[in-house]
């Protein structure tokens, strides 16, 4: 007997890079990612994630955390969109000060959320992203 979907969300073919330093917080984003079939890879920091984006591997969107050792995530986003213009990158954050959010938009996130993430808010905003780039 299948289970009921909890998220009325499929990302299958999608592939999000989840920028994260703390391991069980990737573990959520991963295990909730995966429940609404998206290709999850990690960066355990802005760095990794820098490399990840100037490699060879694909990705439809990155989520970024914004505090995070070697490079934080603006400084992260900044390079990422120099490396890929197109690249959605959601910034996600437990800090809710409106300079910060502001910060992020100038380093060219397309979208904000908050920590503790509502999931279903962060699949709507992945939803609209991805219909952006058909």
């Amino acid at each position: 007997m299948d289970r009921p979907r909890k998220y009325d969300f499929d990302f299958s073919g999608k592939s999000v890079l989840v920028v994260e330093d703390t391991m069980m917080s990737f573990k959520l984003f991963s295990a909730v990612l995966s429940q609404v079939n998206a290709e999850v890879t990690h960066a355990s920091n802005g760095r990794l994630a820098i490399d990840l984006c100037s490699g060879d591997l694909h990705f439809d969107l990155v989520v970024m955390d914004l505090q995070m050792p070697e490079v934080n995530g603006i400084e992260a986003t900044r390079a990422i969109k120099k490396i890929r213009p197109s690249l959605p990158i959601i910034a996600a954050t437990a800090n809710t000060f409106d300079d910060e959010q502001a910060a992020c938009m100038q380093a060219g996130c397309s979208g904000y959320i908050t920590k503790p993430l509502k999931f279903n808010k962060l699949f709507e905003l992945m939803q609209t992203l991805f219909d952006r780039q058909n």
